[in-house]
């Protein structure tokens, strides 16, 4: 879905030869297992925990993005209009997260790589349906540009229990045991 500054280009031999077609590789990991270089996100998970009340999910009106301030700039505000039909909004896009297109007010759909765009539909339809934060380690090679980074997202629902609204945080870093 989103993209962060790139760590390296890709070798200008494998352009040249076709073969960097867009590619996006997820690792999901326990919740319990958040890695120590991804501290901003177990922040962000530990908040998230503390808004629900009574093991229901918290509101979009219970979180607060300016107590996420160390996240500002890579976070998204995702609205769920019709997940099993693949329709979510962006409400706030981060602005410290690129791919190449602005998404503020956009739509998931219209993420120019099929392989993020694919990815993305995927992983925001588990978190709505299951109503279980999700965390993932992301490597992507999106237009001869390769990423990485930790990506957490939770979901939020006005009364509770139906998912409207995803709060995804992103961490741009590299993996010593996890590529393309």
């Amino acid at each position: 879905m989103v993209v962060v500054a790139p760590f390296s280009a890709v070798d200008p031999e494998r352009r040249k030869s076709g073969e960097a077609a867009d590619v996006v590789k997820r690792r999901r990991l326990p919740l319990s297992e958040v890695a120590p270089e991804d501290e901003k996100l177990a922040q962000a998970l530990a908040y998230w925990q503390s808004k629900r009340r009574n093991d229901l999910l918290p509101s979009r009106k219970d979180i607060d993005i300016v107590d996420l301030r160390p996240l500002i700039g890579f976070m998204h505000i995702v609205e769920v209009v019709d997940a099993a039909a693949g329709q979510f909004r962006f409400r706030l896009h981060g602005t410290r997260v690129r791919l190449g297109q602005s998404f503020s007010d956009n739509v998931v759909e219209n993420i120019s790589s099929k392989a993020m765009r694919e990815a993305a539909l995927e992983d925001y339809r588990s978190v709505c349906f299951t109503g279980v934060p999700c965390y993932q380690h992301v490597v992507a090679l999106v237009d001869y540009v390769q990423y990485s980074y930790s990506r957490l997202i939770v979901p939020m629902a006005t009364d509770g229990r139906a998912v409207d609204a995803l709060l995804i945080c992103i961490n741009p870093r590299k993996f010593s045991d996890f590529s393309l």
